[in-house]
């Protein structure tokens, strides 16, 4: 946990950004908000993983 007394320590957790929208992160997030991960489980690739016979 961070200790009150370290405003250093407060302040760069407050400026976190999101990696995906540039929201402000919730203490509980780290580097992307929860919107931005389930948005990229629901619209990833799936031909991202190209590692077949036929690829070599």
């Amino acid at each position: 946990m961070i200790d009150p007394n370290r405003s250093y320590e407060q302040k760069s957790i407050a400026r976190a950004m999101c990696a995906g929208c540039n929201r402000q992160l919730a203490p509980d997030e780290i580097y992307v908000c929860a919107e931005c991960v389930n948005e990229w489980l629901v619209y990833r690739d799936p031909h991202s993983d190209m590692t077949g016979d036929k690829d070599g």
